[in-house]
């Protein structure tokens, strides 16, 4: 298993299916360092010019790693909407149609 920055974690062997997982597991959530973001974005921007089919998948992966990288390389956070949303009124009904009693009439 081979970290981002290509420093090798561990090797394949047969008993270490525990620490494969562990490692990898890790992996998955260390943060980026600012040049591994810088060339995962740089990398991203040129298969996408390169793969306009892929746009999609590919934005697909982008959005999995954001959360990892440095706050500056992060999109804008949109803040909440002010003022804020209050819900809106809903009709109460007293009488007329009700589904459930029709329902235990059905059957």
């Amino acid at each position: 298993m081979i970290r981002r920055d290509g420093q090798a974690l561990l090797r394949h062997e047969t008993d270490g299916s525990r620490r494969a997982t562990w490692a990898l597991a890790a992996e998955r959530l260390r943060p980026y360092t600012e040049q591994e973001a810088l060339a995962f974005l740089q990398l991203h921007h040129a298969l996408r010019r390169a793969l306009p089919r892929h746009r999609a998948e590919l934005d697909g992966i982008a959005a999995l790693a954001r959360p990892l990288m440095p706050p500056r390389m992060q999109p804008a956070r949109i803040d909440r909407p002010y003022p804020p949303l209050w819900p809106l009124p809903v009709r109460r009904q007293t009488f007329g149609y009700d589904s459930l009693s029709s329902l235990s009439r059905a059957a």
